[in-house]
């Protein structure tokens, strides 16, 4: 998944592990911004992709949602996270 820019300065940041302790992780993006507050976004489960996707998602709704660029990767995340209704093998 693209780690979109900040929207106030511009700057692409990273995830990073943030911990492990009795089977989960922790992964997270802090971000010091040059121009406001810094920005801090933390997951933890049993699972590191998913936490790093799940942090991703997060920050880009911060700082992407209004572009067109975002909304492919948005509504592919969605969709892997949202279980349809009913039996879907049958």
């Amino acid at each position: 998944m693209t780690i979109f820019p900040c929207r106030r300065c511009g700057e692409v940041t990273k995830v990073e592990l943030m911990g492990a302790s009795q089977g989960f992780v922790t992964v997270g993006i802090v971000h010091r911004c040059r121009k406001g507050p810094q920005y801090n976004v933390q997951f933890t489960g049993l699972d590191a992709d998913s936490c790093r996707a799940d942090c991703i998602y997060r920050w880009n709704e911060h700082n992407a949602s209004d572009s067109p660029k975002w909304w492919p990767e948005r509504y592919d995340y969605l969709r892997g996270t949202i279980k349809p209704r009913g039996d879907a093998e049958g």
